[in-house]
């Protein structure tokens, strides 16, 4: 790091912040205004911008804003004072590495700028060591290079040459309603598709959500009511989560798809159903239909074609494809430009068994993508391990052996600190503490910055 720019209107404290920094041999450069530390910025390329929240004519927030719209670079630090809370934490959220408080304390000063240094230098060494994501999958596409996925897409190709019945069996999360869509649009694209969750419909109003109801049917029923049956006209009709479909109200699903037609609830017309009927679970239902719960010949009528989605952790070749486009999307959706997966998060995504398969996968991504202040991926590992926290070193410590309260405190900061890379935001919320006295800890117990454990 050769070259720092301060941007403050105080005189004084950016004059000390000048001879400060060239006492350590950096290039400095110094702007009192807004807008001509943007331009300074725009010009010089700065390693490190110590920003001031409020300056005149644009004030910090609002200037490191727009130097990440046009995709500047830098570590930047926010100069604050204690009422400009709200404006640190807009400042945060768009990118700043860290802030500090006046009055400057410049030995919490010292210890930042050691951090982001060390910071930088591990930031260039894992995109020496990273997976750089692809930018090739189109939106809402099914996803994957594993031999159970490719069977999926044959599956998905041969029914939807046909009007037939199907049902889509997985675990909760495996994309039972993307394969859904998927044979939609193969099959019918210019219809509608029209999703039910059968677990989330009460069951008294279930037959009035599907069928429809003629005014005057039932008591608060003021005007006529079209049903998604009907809407769903030539298209389809996803029903998901099947198995949670009441037993009384089976039966009326059995008419309807025996028939093909239904009339609204009390109504004396009878209505055509010509829609694709495509029901989902993560059940089992030939043992529900053994316990009486579910009708035999209702699934006997949805099952005429089943496609098996299997479990994330039984297709692992999928989770690098998905991993990229899962971060393609959130990039766009949370305005992000991670593009590059450090190769220990790689296998770590990879060898994890991820009970809530594909949709967990996004989940992790997102907050991933909440930790990482640049293009680098960061990862909330404790989330990809199912073990309980490693206590090897307490349990091989004698019991004999008493410590001071001091030792036990320094033991623990260091570890919160590794554990956390070094993140002075995750390391306090773990500790309990503010990174003011985090930082008073950390000189007090003289503790080495080592991001490389």
């Amino acid at each position: 790091m050769k070259k720092i720019l301060v941007v403050d209107d105080d005189p004084f404290l950016a004059r000390t912040l000048e001879l400060y920094f060239r006492g350590k041999g950096y290039e400095v450069l110094v702007s009192n205004a807004g807008r001509r530390g943007l331009e300074i910025w725009q010009k010089e390329d700065p390693d490190m911008i110590l920003l001031d929240v409020q300056i005149p004519d644009l004030d910090g927030p609002d200037v490191l804003a727009k130097a990440k719209e046009e995709g500047l670079k830098g570590d930047v630090i926010m100069i604050t004072a204690f009422h400009d809370t709200e404006a640190t934490l807009k400042a945060i959220g768009a990118g700043a590495a860290d802030y500090l408080y006046k009055p400057i304390d410049l030995n919490s000063l010292d210890l930042l700028l050691e951090k982001i240094v060390v910071q930088r230098k591990q930031r260039e060494r894992l995109a020496k060591l990273s997976y750089v994501i692809s930018e090739s999958h189109k939106p809402d596409q099914i996803i994957g290079r594993s031999a159970a996925t490719l069977e999926i897409i044959k599956a998905i190709v041969r029914v939807s040459q046909t009007p037939t019945s199907v049902l889509i069996e997985g675990e909760t999360g495996t994309g039972k309603e993307l394969v859904a869509r998927t044979i939609h649009h193969a099959a019918t694209p210019e219809e509608p598709f029209i999703a039910i969750n059968c677990a989330a419909i009460v069951g008294n109003l279930l037959e009035s959500e599907l069928f429809g109801h003629e005014k005057g049917a039932f008591t608060g029923a003021v005007q006529r009511k079209i049903g998604k049956l009907e809407y769903a006209g030539q298209g389809t009709v996803f029903l998901d989560e099947i198995g949670e479909l009441p037993l009384e109200f089976q039966a009326k699903l059995l008419r309807v798809l025996q028939e093909r037609e239904f009339q609204r609830v009390g109504g004396v017309k009878t209505l055509p159903f010509n829609a694709r009927v495509i029901a989902a679970t993560n059940r089992d239902l030939g043992k529900m239909v053994e316990e009486k719960t579910f009708r035999e010949d209702l699934y006997f009528r949805l099952k005429v074609f089943i496609i098996r989605i299997p479990p994330l952790r039984e297709r692992r070749e999928d989770i690098v494809p998905l991993t990229e486009y899962f971060l393609n999307r959130l990039n766009q959706e949370m305005h992000k430009r991670v593009c590059r997966i450090p190769n220990t998060y790689l296998k770590a995504l990879e060898a994890y068994d991820w009970p809530g398969n594909v949709r967990e996968l996004q989940n992790v991504l997102r907050r991933g993508l909440i930790l990482s202040p640049n293009d680098v991926l960061e990862l909330d590992e404790g989330c990809l391990h199912s073990s309980g926290p490693d206590k090897a070193s307490d349990e091989n410590r004698p019991d004999d052996i008493l410590r001071s309260l001091e030792d036990v405190e320094r033991e623990h900061i260091s570890k919160v600190l590794r554990h956390t890379k070094w993140n002075y935001g995750e390391a306090c919320k773990i500790l309990g503490v503010t990174r003011p006295t985090l930082r008073k800890k950390i000189n007090d117990y003289q503790l080495p910055i080592d991001l490389e454990s």
